[in-house]
């Protein structure tokens, strides 16, 4: 504050600015519901402190510009209530560099808290004892304001704050984002030159709260405005954000209520009617939450999935369950159309304990996905066992995550015998993953990871090449193999570009297209014309096609047998049906695809009964246990030089 003898020299120009800026970012602030975060409140806190800062510094002027007008002591108590104020804000905003370290502060159960508070509290000393002592200013007999000799103490213990929040926010500069970083050191640096300025410089021009202003800003503007953390659709919290309040309740010891609804018929309803007006739909169910329970927290997930932490136990979550439950028994509107949904919930209290674990989101998830399969407004506890899943299903993409980075996948093959040869004559590439915690892994435990996550290009593309070394360092034709199957997965398939890339790999290696046989399953074979422009390109290469897993999918006959596949692979569901006397689909299946001249591979075969059965019945490859589980591939060459059927062909 930039008091001295010369009045006429005092301009509020700065200060006045300065509230203009901060009282209106701070309601702004408040009237936006932001994230109940110790940051955001502290954030919300230093906005309060810059915005007293500058109203007392107003106010003392004034009153000492017109001291003749007032007492003494009016004098003295506006300028030490600005002072005390002033030196609390950078108290405020260490512990908000503090909160963005993820330091648990506010519960003094720490020392350094304690220590935090030193400076503030000789501070208030220096001020509260300045009217016996006059250290910090004086007000002569004749009202006039001078400023003492510990004046500069205001700026010292401003800069050792400023100081410590820097050190702060450099030691966790890699726990930062960079937007975070800088406009941090921002802030820091425009407080600095606004203390430099008036307290060394000009002392009557009142910097201080104009830069404290525009530090404030630029933090807002980079990642403080509420509204980051929003969905624009629902207006509701984003997913990300649940993370984010679970984090600090695990850090500072609370515990929550958490729900989650999704609605059974959202998909379907996005079939229906498109994403426009199912966005929309979403935005309604959003907005109805929000008026219905405006002091919980509410977050927007994806594809009409609604999660709310509350800081009620059960009977506050069976409540929010009822109210959406009766909502959803009358229709949403969008226009003249009208929509019903259909909710499940999934939920876990306040009293269990993995409630706080970084791992909840994913369990809750998991829960949602038992209850849309129970359907009919199920309702689905979290259970220690949905969590233990949730827990394996992480270290899972972790492992995926590093076998894909390292290029460590594993190759194994399944034998697959001729009936007419009477010998192998093939393989299927089926790939597996080793993690020393978790040992080995099997596809259906991360292939629809990969496809979720979007590694199934990577983790095909290191497959297919695998293969091709194999193709590449072995003697094919002195092995008795003229084909090894890879697996292509539905997303693979949609590439426009997938046969020009595998006809790349397959000249980078040097193998003959012959020896190749790729797989893909009937929902891999639904979009028809992206699909049968890549299988005319690899067919004419000499690469041979397979229709995988046939039986399982509900594709059209018509138009798979539109596409220019050499081989049908039976599903092992339908093998076992006909062999445990369910039903004969397995006889019409087979009569069909012979009458189309094609090759028939039946998988699950694991008894001489079946291997007999099958062969008389017309099919031409079986593949199963009875011949050989999928193995290594050093145990794959052993298996087939060993084998006599090998040994008899060469």
């Amino acid at each position: 504050m930039g008091k001295g003898g010369r009045l006429m020299n005092w301009n509020l120009d700065y200060d006045i600015c300065a509230l203009l800026f901060t009282s209106t970012l701070m309601i702004y602030f408040n009237y936006r519901k932001w994230l109940p975060l110790i940051r955001n409140r502290l954030f919300f806190l230093l906005m309060c402190t810059s915005t007293m800062v500058a109203l007392t510094d107003v106010i003392s002027s004034i009153i000492c510009e017109k001291g003749a007008s007032f007492p003494i002591s009016l004098i003295y108590i506006s300028n030490m209530i600005y002072y005390i104020i002033l030196g609390f804000k950078p108290v405020v905003f260490t512990f908000y560099i503090f909160s963005l370290a993820r330091y648990p502060v506010g519960r003094f159960k720490y020392r350094g808290d304690w220590l935090l508070l030193l400076p503030f509290l000789a501070t208030c000393l220096i001020v509260l004892s300045t009217p016996f002592n006059n250290k910090l200013f004086v007000v002569t007999a004749e009202h006039q304001f001078v400023y003492g000799e510990f004046r500069s103490w205001m700026f010292y213990v401003t800069a050792l704050y400023l100081f410590i929040s820097a050190c702060v926010v450099v030691a966790n500069r890699k726990n930062l984002r960079k937007v975070v970083l800088f406009s941090i050191l921002f802030y820091i640096f425009c407080s600095l030159m606004g203390y430099i300025y008036q307290f060394f410089i000009y002392g009557y021009a009142q910097t201080v709260s104009l830069a404290n202003t525009v530090g404030i800003l630029i933090v807002f503007l980079a990642f403080q405005n509420p509204d980051y953390d929003r969905d624009r659709k629902t207006g509701l919290f984003r997913e990300s954000c649940i993370r984010k309040m679970k984090d600090e309740d695990t850090l500072y010891g609370v515990q929550r209520s958490v729900a989650e609804v999704a609605f059974e018929n959202y998909l379907t309803l996005k079939a229906v009617y498109g994403d426009e007006i199912v966005s929309d739909l979403s935005s309604k169910v959003g907005k109805y939450l929000l008026e219905a329970f405006p002091k919980e927290n509410q977050f927007y997930v994806h594809n009409g999935r609604f999660v709310m932490i509350f800081s009620g136990g059960e009977e506050t979550v069976l409540r929010y369950m009822d109210v959406v439950r009766n909502r959803c028994q009358k229709p949403f509107y969008y226009g003249d159309v009208s929509i019903y949904l259909s909710p499940v919930f999934a939920y876990t209290l306040d009293d269990v304990e993995i409630v706080n674990q970084p791992i909840l989101r994913d369990s809750l998830r998991l829960a949602i996905e038992l209850a849309l399969q129970k359907g009919k407004g199920a309702i689905v506890r979290l259970t220690e066992e949905i969590h233990q899943k949730a827990i394996r299903n992480s270290k899972v993409e972790k492992a995926l995550k590093t076998a894909l980075n390292q290029n460590n996948l594993l190759v194994y093959y399944q034998p697959i015998y001729s009936t007419m040869e009477k010998r192998v004559t093939g393989a299927e590439a089926l790939v597996r993953i080793y993690d020393e915690e978790l040992g080995l892994l099997y596809p259906d435990e991360f292939i629809p990871m990969a496809e979720e996550k979007g590694s199934i290009l990577m983790l095909g593309d290191q497959v297919f090449r695998q293969v091709c070394d194999f193709v590449q360092n072995h003697d094919m034709d002195g092995l008795g193999l003229s084909f090894i199957e890879v697996n292509l997965s539905p997303f693979q398939c949609m590439r426009e570009n997938l046969a020009q890339e595998l006809e790349n790999i397959m000249k980078e290696h040097g193998v003959n297209p012959k020896y190749i046989g790729l797989e893909i399953t009937e929902s891999a074979a639904s979009n028809i014309e992206i699909v049968k422009t890549n299988m005319d390109y690899l067919v004419e290469l000499g690469v041979k096609m397979a229709l995988d897993d046939y039986g399982t999918g509900y594709s059209n006959l018509i138009n798979i047998l539109s596409l220019p596949f050499h081989v049908v692979k039976i599903d092992k569901s339908i093998v076992w049906a006909y062999f445990n006397d369910e039903n004969d689909f397995l006889l019409r299946v087979i009569q069909t695809f012979q009458n189309r001249d094609l090759r028939l591979v039946v998988e699950g075969v694991e008894t001489e009964e079946m291997a007999e059965t099958l062969g008389l019945l017309g099919c031409h490859y079986e593949q199963g246990y009875y011949y050989s589980k999928p193995v290594p591939q050093k145990e794959f060459v052993r298996y087939v030089e060993e084998k006599q059927w090998n040994r008899d062909k060469r």
